[in-house]
């Protein structure tokens, strides 16, 4: 008769064969969750490790706020916002938040989902540093920050036509026939813009002459050697 395994020395083996064991909660959101317990819902974490929670544009300001003033959490420090475009899903957009906290050293990331159209509230009274961050959402993708004190665009002229990074937006761009100033400068005339034509001035154009490293360089033209005669040396007769 084979020895019987002790019932302590069985289940150790079963958890060593394949049994997860369910990890501990992470004390950031189980603190969030009691606080806003209807109003988050725990995601998991992102692919770095790193707790992932949503809530919704009703809730996002007490929400943001809570996490940045409670003594646990101190989230003192939006190290970035980000958009995801969805395309086809309802909302169509997630406004992604990632935060730090300096004194404690943590990080959390929040989602919010919002329709084409309708936008989220700012939260550059939460953290300064949105205002930028919001502003380049808002250029790159058209999602609306409501309260912003100067949602403009940051990085593309106001005139441009449309949000470069949605995923609808076209490849080669709004209109193939506009040029920027660089363009120009390579095809050595003048550039347009929705807002009309222009004409390069005199200091513009020495700036875009070969060989000035600038916003205009233009790459210097290479002239080639002159050819050398392959007839021999002759000698004078004597």
């Amino acid at each position: 008769m084979a020895d019987e395994k002790p019932q302590n020395e069985s289940n150790e083996s079963q958890a060593e064969v394949g049994e997860s064991v369910a990890p501990e909660p992470n004390p950031l959101v189980t603190a969030l969750l009691g606080q806003f317990p209807s109003d988050v819902q725990h995601e998991g974490e992102d692919t770095a490790g790193l707790p992932l929670v949503r809530t919704d544009v009703d809730n996002v300001i007490n929400v943001l706020t809570w996490l940045r003033d409670n003594e646990l959490t101190k989230f003192n420090y939006l190290a970035s916002l980000t958009v995801t475009d969805w395309t086809e899903r309802s909302p169509r957009f997630d406004v992604v938040y990632h935060l730090y906290s300096i004194a404690a050293n943590h990080f959390l990331t929040v989602k919010v989902g919002c329709e084409d159209g309708e936008g989220v509230p700012s939260v550059t009274d939460v953290w300064g540093t949105a205002n930028w961050h919001e502003r380049e959402a808002y250029d790159l993708y058209g999602v609306e920050f409501l309260g912003h004190p100067e949602l403009e665009r940051i990085f593309l002229p106001e005139d441009w036509e449309g949000f470069p990074l949605r995923k609808d937006y076209p490849l080669e761009g709004p209109n193939l026939e506009l040029l920027t100033r660089q363009q120009a400068a390579f095809r050595g005339g003048r550039f347009d813009r929705i807002r009309g034509d222009y004409e390069m001035t005199e200091q513009e154009r020495q700036l875009s002459s070969t060989g000035i490293v600038g916003s205009l360089w233009t790459p210097e033209t290479e002239t080639p050697e002159p050819e050398q005669s392959e007839k021999p040396d002759e000698t004078p007769e004597s």
